[in-house]
């Protein structure tokens, strides 16, 4: 099994307090991995560092390599952006843009360089029938995504994720906020 994403020797601290200590894993290509543990023990904090959210952080401090691709994410040549395009992130509570739910959608492609109006109608309906959430907003697409529920949002912020086909995707407890059946469909 070949391998997409790695940590060697990570280490992370918030000022003087250790978050991550020596974290060594493979995170293979094509699978699912869930990073199970007690809350507060790390795991947003390792999602985090694999497409470089912490940058934002202020007097943080990492040791130790994520490889992506065979290529070290922390070195000083790597645009995040590009980063962050081939890694993509969903947080826990839902952050829609205060925008449409259509241009929330078409967002990062429109980053990427897409302006065909016919090829991002089709990104924003794929993804967001992708977030099992077409049927719920198809009627709403020119309406501000700040109006849909809780839970629609969280779909929709997957949506944007997947609108640009992200070679892997993090997702911190992405369901959290769902109802039963919407978790299911995202399952």
């Amino acid at each position: 099994m070949s391998t997409i994403m790695s940590a060697q020797g990570l280490n992370l601290w918030y000022s003087n307090n250790q978050a991550l200590y020596d974290v060594n894993m493979e995170l293979p290509k094509n699978q699912i991995t869930a990073l199970i543990g007690p809350s507060g023990c790390g795991k947003s904090t390792f999602l985090k560092t694999l497409n470089r959210m912490n940058d934002l952080v202020e007097g943080i401090r990492i040791e130790g390599k994520i490889l992506y691709d065979g290529q070290d994410i922390y070195d000083p040549q790597v645009d995040t952006t590009w980063l962050r395009k081939e890694v993509g992130m969903v947080f826990q509570k839902p952050n829609p843009f205060p925008m449409s739910v259509y241009d929330n959608i078409a967002y990062g492609p429109k980053l990427q360089g897409i302006r065909s109006k016919v090829r991002l109608d089709e990104i924003v309906e794929k993804s967001l029938r992708g977030a099992a959430i077409w049927d719920e907003v198809k009627d709403r697409l020119n309406k501000s995504a700040l109006g849909l529920s809780g839970g629609q949002q969280q779909r929709l912020c997957i949506a944007r994720a997947l609108a640009v086909e992200p070679k892997v995707l993090l997702m911190d407890e992405p369901t959290s906020a769902l109802d039963p059946i919407s978790t299911s469909k995202i399952e």
